[in-house]
């Protein structure tokens, strides 16, 4: 079969938005809002973490969608990119995820103590910090990262849609202009507001390596989720004879590779602040090495590295999507997780409580981030038709 009549089989290939088996979707966020609300009002200092959880998740596999994109046009990256448009799907959630963050604005009271005034005048070290961390200027940089991340969004996407009309490889360099300048302005913005989001809920405690802790985090989840629904799409058809083993093999290397490297900044900063037994370093590990948090931080390091690890090491299993696809289900799980064991201890210190406050932020927001991906796969062809290395992907290692 010719190049130009093996692309022109795939050129029409898309996701139906159909209702089908998904009509009760769009009322689990709904009824997930209310119950948050009604939380707020009765138990906003169990309510407010987990919705601060939900949305760090959420951004987390956005931006991920958009790293996952940059990296393939900076290394020009042809094996991939007849699965291109699943991970701008994922990136498609990037808006309902920025929504999920400036919520989470109203509970600033409740989550940072470094919030209250009193609390400041009565605390030499949140003196110290209070040129950075003040509501004026926390609000004004957590609006300034949406701003600069959704941007970015919209260029690419569209730079890439319009790439199906014309073709070429304009419209490839422009992607990759543009893919230079998110990861620039993703590194600076991404470190920040993990700094502001999540460890200033321990204004006392800092880390160095946090950002990048939470980046391999993230991008492992983005990764397992493009993987996903990468296999999902492949069993239902819409993907079928475009997606190889070939690319399913390289996908799990990739979530093998991230997982170990989640695996070493996890050790890394562990062993360090461990080894030096700083009382203001090694006060955040002693609350979450102690009781039942013990158990949850012993599990977080099996299911987001030693677990994936052992199974995805065998090269077969990189290829059975019926493996690979429970590994990406069991990382997704690892994130949440990896994001309880950050934020909870700090309210919650003697042990974990999971009850409806807890449940309905996640689950409320998860089935909003299934709408909205599902929405991004509908948008466009699955294949993008016109990206210069479509061909070599369809080829891969044939």
């Amino acid at each position: 079969m010719s190049s130009h009549t093996e692309v022109d089989t795939v050129l029409t290939r898309r996701f139906e938005l159909g209702r089908r088996g998904t009509g009760w979707l769009p009322i689990v966020p709904v009824a997930s809002l209310l119950i948050v609300l009604v939380g707020i009002a009765v138990a906003p200092e169990r309510v407010w973490p987990n919705v601060l959880l939900s949305a760090m998740y959420f951004v987390g596999l956005g931006l991920a969608g958009m790293l996952f994109l940059a990296f393939l046009y900076l290394s020009s990256a042809g094996w991939s990119v007849c699965f291109k448009r699943v991970a701008e799907a994922v990136a498609s959630t990037l808006p309902v995820a920025a929504v999920l963050i400036l919520f989470t604005l109203g509970g600033i009271g409740v989550l940072y103590e470094w919030s209250h005034a009193d609390v400041v005048a009565s605390d030499p070290l949140l003196q110290g910090k209070a040129g950075w961390l003040n509501l004026p200027f926390f609000i004004a940089r957590t609006v300034v990262y949406l701003v600069v991340w959704l941007l970015f969004y919209s260029a690419m996407i569209r730079t890439s849609r319009r790439q199906d009309e014309t073709g070429g490889m304009a419209g490839y360099r422009k992607s990759a202009a543009l893919s230079a300048g998110f990861m620039a302005a993703f590194a600076v913005t991404f470190s920040l507001s993990t700094f502001d989001w999540l460890m200033s809920l321990q204004p006392h405690w800092f880390s160095t390596m946090y950002a990048v802790y939470n980046f391999s985090g993230a991008f492992v989840s983005g990764l397992a989720l493009i993987t996903l629904v990468v296999i999902l799409l492949r069993r239902s058809g819409a993907l079928r004879g475009v997606v190889s083993e070939h690319h399913l093999h390289d996908l799990g290397k990739l979530i093998l590779a991230f997982s170990t490297f989640w695996a070493y900044i996890w050790f890394c900063q562990y062993m360090l602040i461990w080894y030096s037994n700083l009382p203001e370093e090694v006060t955040y590990y002693v609350g979450r090495h102690d009781g039942a948090w013990a158990v949850l931080s012993t599990a977080n390091v099996l299911v987001n590295w030693l677990i994936p690890f052992l199974i995805l090491l065998p090269r077969p299993a990189k290829q059975r999507d019926g493996m690979l696809l429970k590994v990406c289900v069991l990382l997704l799980f690892g994130r949440w997780l990896n994001l309880y064991v950050m934020i909870q201890p700090v309210f919650e210190e003697g042990a974990p409580v999971l009850g409806i406050w807890e449940i309905a932020p996640v689950v409320g927001a998860a089935a909003l981030f299934v709408i909205f991906l599902r929405r991004g796969l509908a948008a466009a062809d699955l294949i993008p038709r016109g990206d210069p290395y479509l061909d070599e992907s369809l080829r891969h290692h044939q």
